[in-house]
């Protein structure tokens, strides 16, 4: 009778064989990623349209909303480049000779995937919307906040968090001070307060509120509902922004689940499918890897490689066109954004089908010879 334990040694070592790999790609992803967002998010804070206190918080907030896809593909390749690397060194087939079947190697495959798939739900179920919940608050904040830095004379600014509106037509950075200002914010529900100076200064209160002191210039007091206006001739205006920008407002991204359950919104109902199809792709691709990582002894490791990343590519685009057609109401809630894991899963049926085959046709005969017996 065969002994189930017998080969838990080659499972620990085929788990290792991909854990490895897996580890070291996940790293170099996460700096990739890490590095092209720095990019991004400082020519943004160089051009002023993001303070530098808050980039790296963004950063951190946008790799681990990424996780979620690059946790799956560092293990389908880490599956196709660790089991590679045994087939060329033909420790597969020693094992095959020992009767650890291809079976055997994608259960133990599946094992390591299931762990990974655990930590993926809970990026993609979890921390995904609490992430972009966050990241919209700092954006929020930042555009609410008014920094002279992010202005440029001569040119419109407006903060739609903020309310406001302002105009300079030169800028003294060094004095941080505004010269020939114009200010627009809107004074109650049904007033208007626009603002000419001849120069304006900025500072923080104690509470953190931007304090703005305007010299030398007029206020204009606009009646929305027509019943008067008024005019203000000042040497001096200070004017202190509200510290507490307006609500970021529902997002679907930044929805939770059960919000995102009961919504009848195409963008709600891609929300929902991709956070729910995240953790089946890592099980998924890792399956696939399997026999796209099968290569002859003399073929070299990494002969499948190529052909494994344009499969994952071509994945990944249907994905992305899948949820994309959801959100703008193409295709309904079915087949929604499935069709594309549930092609993936085919491919995968039909490569393990052979094997199944086999593995039940010796089972059959395995069973016959003992009634015959």
């Amino acid at each position: 009778m065969t002994n189930p334990f017998r080969f838990r040694i080659l499972d620990r070592y085929l788990a290792s064989e991909v854990l490895r790999p897996f580890l070291a790609t996940c790293a170099l992803f996460v700096l990739l990623f890490g590095g092209y967002s720095s990019a991004d998010l400082l020519a943004d804070a160089v051009a002023g349209e993001l303070p530098m206190d808050i980039v790296g918080q963004l950063i951190g907030l946008k790799i681990l909303i990424a996780l979620e896809v690059l946790l799956p593909i560092a293990l389908y390749l880490s599956v196709v480049l660790g089991l590679g690397r045994l087939y060329n060194d033909a420790e597969m087939t020693a094992m095959a000779a020992c009767g650890y079947s291809e079976g055997r190697v994608a259960g133990a495959v599946l094992r390591v995937a299931s762990v990974i798939a655990v930590i993926v739900a809970c990026l993609s179920l979890l921390i995904r919307p609490w992430a972009y919940r966050q990241s919209y608050v700092l954006r929020n904040q930042a555009e609410a906040r008014f920094d002279i830095d992010r202005l440029e004379p001569g040119q419109f600014h407006g903060s739609e968090s903020g309310g406001y509106v302002i105009f300079a037509e030169a800028i003294d950075r060094r004095q941080e001070r505004l010269e020939s200002v114009f200010f627009n914010h809107p004074k109650g529900d049904d007033k208007l307060q626009t603002i000419y100076a001849r120069s304006l200064t900025h500072r923080l209160a104690h509470d953190g509120r931007s304090v703005l002191e305007f010299r030398d210039g007029y206020a204009y007091d606009l009646d929305l509902v027509g019943q008067g206006d008024a005019v203000l001739r000042f040497q001096t205006f200070t004017l202190v922004l509200a510290g507490v920008p307006e609500p970021v407002g529902y997002k679907s991204k930044a929805a939770s689940l059960g919000q995102l359950w009961r919504s009848p919104n195409p963008k709600d109902v891609a929300e929902l499918q991709w956070r729910l199809l995240r953790p089946v792709s890592a099980l998924l691709l890792a399956l696939a890897a399997v026999p796209l990582s099968r290569t002859a002894p003399r073929q070299g490791r990494y002969a499948k490689t190529i052909g494994a990343i344009l499969l994952f590519a071509l994945y990944y685009n249907l994905a992305g066109v899948a949820k994309t057609w959801v959100k703008e109401g193409v295709v309904g809630p079915v087949p929604g954004a499935w069709w594309p894991d549930l092609l993936l899963f085919v491919l995968v049926c039909a490569w393990y089908a052979p094997a199944a085959l086999a593995w039940w046709r010796s089972q059959r005969f395995s069973i016959q010879e003992r009634a015959d017996g």
